[in-house]
């Protein structure tokens, strides 16, 4: 049984509300970020907390590639430091509200994503890291043309100046569609970079 479209819809909504709220209370920074590739493009925006024994973060992202498909979304991330008795090894959860239009079936949908991160601190000169998620959207979180939904990213990236980072990465996102169909939205090597704002 998928989920109600109303109720998704204001579901997602007081996510957003909350997200925000919280960032604007607590914030250490507020950034913005950018991939693309050559067939896609992701613009963000973004509020991260940090202390000496995890990191959250709240995410706002608008996706589009060249077909003219649009994925937009909201995300919780929080990470845990030093984990596995590693000061290098951050591991965590991430939750994620989205919608999307496919554009060349003219079909749409909304759900929920829960899934986990980690990520490594390369021993560098300059801060550098290694990341992996791994996301899943299954169908009683889901609605409109929608079965369910995965996503899997992997990213390394590096600071380049003190509120600056750049990064390379690829992005795997797989949407299961009513009409018995898997459409991959997205599957490809991207580059980007993060800029604090504050």
């Amino acid at each position: 049984m998928k989920m109600p479209f109303k109720f998704n819809v204001a579901l997602i909504s007081a996510g957003l509300l909350m997200a925000a709220m919280t960032g604007s209370a607590q914030a250490n920074s507020v950034g913005l970020d950018l991939a693309v590739s050559d067939e896609t493009a992701n613009f963000g925006a973004f509020v991260q907390n940090e202390s000496p024994v995890d990191s959250t973060r709240y995410a706002a992202h608008y996706f589009y590639n060249e077909p003219g498909d649009k994925f937009y979304s909201a995300s919780m991330k929080v990470q845990r430091k030093g984990m596995a008795g590693n000061p290098n090894l951050d591991i965590g959860i991430k939750g994620k509200a989205y919608g999307f239009t496919q554009d060349s079936f003219n079909l749409d949908g909304f759900g929920l994503m829960l899934g986990v991160t980690a990520r490594y601190w390369l021993d560098t000169q300059a801060p550098a890291s290694l990341s992996v998620e791994a996301l899943y959207s299954p169908e009683i979180v889901t609605s409109g043309d929608l079965n369910s939904a995965r996503e899997l990213a992997v990213r390394a990236d590096m600071q380049i100046l003190p509120t600056i980072t750049g990064f390379v990465g690829f992005r795997y996102l797989a949407l299961d569609l009513d009409q018995n169909s898997s459409y991959e939205m997205d599957k490809n090597v991207h580059i980007g970079v993060e800029v604090i704002l504050d």
